[in-house]
């Protein structure tokens, strides 16, 4: 026998010998078995001393059999190191062992062992959650509450079935005082009656200039028909100062009573199955706004700033975006960030000097105010203040309207749209504005 032939026949002998030499897989075979017996008999205790990282989880609960001990095969996982214990082929029940540096053996996660609750796996169903290929410690952490993917969904779904518009404000005296009304509409845009004993609302006035919060305020839910609009108030004549200087903002938040938010999302939204491929391809979209990463155009010096093709030809320009501008932007380098329109998708790139992200972002600040003129009508002129004056609409003196003051002193009007938007129709002159309204 040649030298390569012995050689050969060594290496292979060697490979038998270490693969009968692992006693770990005993080891982890017989752990298993302990794992499955307990599972079986319903002993909670003992399956929980076995693997205490599940206890952590709600949304997963043990089920009947899932398989029996004589059936158990073992393999180690070259690449991680860990052992896998299938114990129902069919099923593709798996249990993943580790063994740390003093050689003790624990379970760090299964496969279809325990089960999920009703709410989390039918929601990740119609997500498009491959529900048979992820573990069951995955899947409790994907689909928590509190989680970044259930905030992803509720992020872009939960327009299907509650939607609020932007905050505006009035403030002014009448016969009990000063007065400040925090005012906004709440839609319900699913096909079914949402209770008002399932949400409330949170309010939190903030500052503009330092940021400073005020206290909240919780309002109950009213009952929503099928696409209905309805208007919500807040009184809060304390905030009157900041709201007469102008100094004034606030969010709105819904919160909801039920189980959880995934009841929501199961009774009323839309999913086309692509959910969580979107997720995975876009994890930050959801984070956009929650994490900080709006903004505005920052560009005093011309009023505006350029949206650019890619970051290479700044020849590219797509389009341009005019100061206060909101914008969602993700830092590509100290030089540049890329923009999302309000649907998260990719339109362009900006040269990070234009960008703006410091602070609390309200780009539409809209009070209640009054028309007054000596004549009795006031002319509404065109958007652009840089062109010659050009009146578009003439409007009675009395009307309320909404006006946003701009950091120029510009009186911008704006018009409420059948849907609960507002649209700008066009700007004022400053004499034709009272600011002391009646409540």
């Amino acid at each position: 026998m040649n030298t390569s032939k012995l050689s050969i026949l060594f290496m292979a002998l060697f490979a038998i010998m270490i693969c009968g030499c692992d006693s770990n897989k005993g080891k982890v075979k017989d752990l298993a078995a302990q794992f499955v017996a307990a599972y079986n008999e319903g002993d909670k205790a003992t399956v929980y001393d076995l693997f205490p990282s599940v206890k952590a989880y709600d949304n997963l609960a043990m089920g009947s059999i899932i398989g029996q001990g004589d059936e158990i095969n073992v393999e180690r996982n070259d690449s991680t190191g860990n052992y896998i214990a299938t114990i129902n082929v069919q099923k593709q029940q798996r249990l993943v062992f580790a063994i740390d540096s003093l050689g003790t053996i624990k379970i760090i996660d299964t496969y279809g062992v325990f089960c999920h609750d009703s709410i989390s796996n039918e929601v990740a169903l119609k997500a498009g959650v491959p529900v048979k290929r992820i573990s069951d410690i995955e899947f409790a952490k994907l689909m928590n509450p509190q989680s970044d993917f259930i905030s992803h969904l509720k992020f872009f779904k939960e327009a299907d079935f509650m939607s609020y518009s932007a905050g505006i404000y009035s403030w002014g005296r009448n016969s009990s005082g000063y007065f400040v009304k925090m005012t906004f509409t709440i839609r319900n845009g699913s096909s079914n009656t949402i209770s008002g004993k399932d949400y409330y609302v949170i309010v939190s006035p903030k500052q503009i200039s330092t940021g400073r919060s005020f206290a909240t305020k919780t309002i109950d839910g009213i009952d929503l028909a099928p696409n209905e609009l309805r208007e919500f108030n807040v009184s809060e004549p304390s905030l009157y100062n900041y709201a007469d200087e102008r100094d004034l903002s606030y969010t709105v938040d819904i919160k909801y009573r039920t189980e959880s938010i995934l009841s929501f999302l199961l009774n009323y939204s839309k999913f086309d199955g692509n959910e969580y491929k979107d997720f995975m391809e876009h994890p930050y979209r959801a984070k956009i706004r929650t994490q900080g990463l709006s903004g505005v155009v920052n560009s005093k010096k011309k009023g505006f700033a350029y949206i650019y093709k890619d970051m290479s030809d700044k020849s590219k320009v797509l389009d341009t975006l005019y100061h206060r501008k909101g914008i969602n932007v993700i830092w590509e380098s100290e030089s540049w960030a890329s923009v999302y329109d309000s649907d998260d998708k990719l339109i362009g790139y900006m040269k990070a000097e234009d960008v703006d992200t410091s602070g609390n972002i309200h780009e539409l600040l809209l009070a209640h105010m009054k028309l007054k003129s000596d004549d009795g009508k006031v002319n509404v002129y065109n958007c652009d203040k840089n062109s010659k004056k050009e009146v578009i609409k003439t409007l009675p003196a009395g009307k309320k309207v909404l006006a946003e003051i701009t950091e120029d002193w510009e009186y911008f009007l704006y018009e409420r749209q059948p849907d609960g938007s507002v649209k700008k129709i066009g700007r004022v002159n400053d004499e034709n504005i009272i600011y002391d309204l009646d409540d």
